[in-house]
Parts: C-alpha cells; structure tokens; sequence
C-alpha cells in the first residue's frame, strides 16, 4: 500500500487525557483524574493535524493544516491541561458483537482497536489509559517473539 494512503487511513493516534473539570453531570460520570479523552494525530503527507473528539452531544473530526496560522493556537487549546500517550498502529481486533454505548472511552477503544471495553464512561481517562497500557504491552511482547 502506499505510504501516503496509509497515513491517510491509518494514522498513528495520540490519546489526549483532558484533566479539566466539564460540567457537573460529566464530573459525576467520569470521577477520576481525567474528565475526557480524545484523541489527536499528525498526518506527514498532508501536513496537518487530525482531531477527533466524541462527547455526548456528538463526534467532532477536525483537520488542521500546519501551515495555518490558527493551527498553533488551537493545538495549545486543544492540548492545556491534559496528558497524553502514544498509542502504536495495531491491527483492529475481530468482535462477535456490537458494543451497547459510544461515549468517549469506547470511542477511543474502538480508534485504538482494543478488544476490551470499560462497562460505563466512570473514570474514562484512567480506563482508556489502562486499555493503551494492555495493548502496547502486548504489542511489545508480539514483537520480540
């Protein structure tokens, strides 16, 4: 496949774990650390940022050329107050079942390609960071067999 294709398809994902306190029905929900997660990558043959966020009113895609002179500011935005992990391309497990739910821990479960999925959007940062953990884990070991 071609390298250009590829990044256009398959790029590699940041997770971004939000530390920001939301509204107070969302801090009840997601009672840890983290508030939120989303997730942020670089695509090299465009030359830009892909964004995507999915929150409860919605799934936000946003692109953002780097050479736009908006794009730095909204990349602080986007990144204040979070801590974030690089998440290896790994191939998309097969599942027998659809998942009840798409609020963001699933979201990103499903960009990353975990197998596992936390029951309810509790804590959502430290569950997709935990699920992050077990994949590159495993990736790790894959490739030194």
């Amino acid at each position: 496949m071609d390298s250009a294709v590829a990044a256009l398809i398959e790029p590699s994902w940041t997770l971004v774990f939000c530390k920001k306190p939301g509204r107070w029905w969302v801090r009840l929900l997601a009672c840890g650390r983290y508030n939120h997660v989303k997730a942020i990558a670089y695509l090299p043959s465009l030359r830009a940022w892909l964004f995507y966020d999915v929150k409860f009113n919605g799934t936000k895609i946003l692109l953002a050329p780097e050479d736009d002179p908006s794009t730095p500011a909204f990349l602080r935005d986007y990144l204040d107050h979070c801590d974030m992990i690089a998440i290896p391309h790994l191939p998309v497990p097969r599942r027998s079942a659809p998942q009840l739910g798409f609020w963001c821990t699933i979201a990103m479960k499903h960009l990353i390609g975990s197998a596992r999925a936390p029951s309810a959007p509790i804590d959502c940062g430290e569950t997709a960071l935990r699920l992050a953990e077990s994949r590159i884990r495993r990736w790790a070991l894959s490739a030194v067999r």
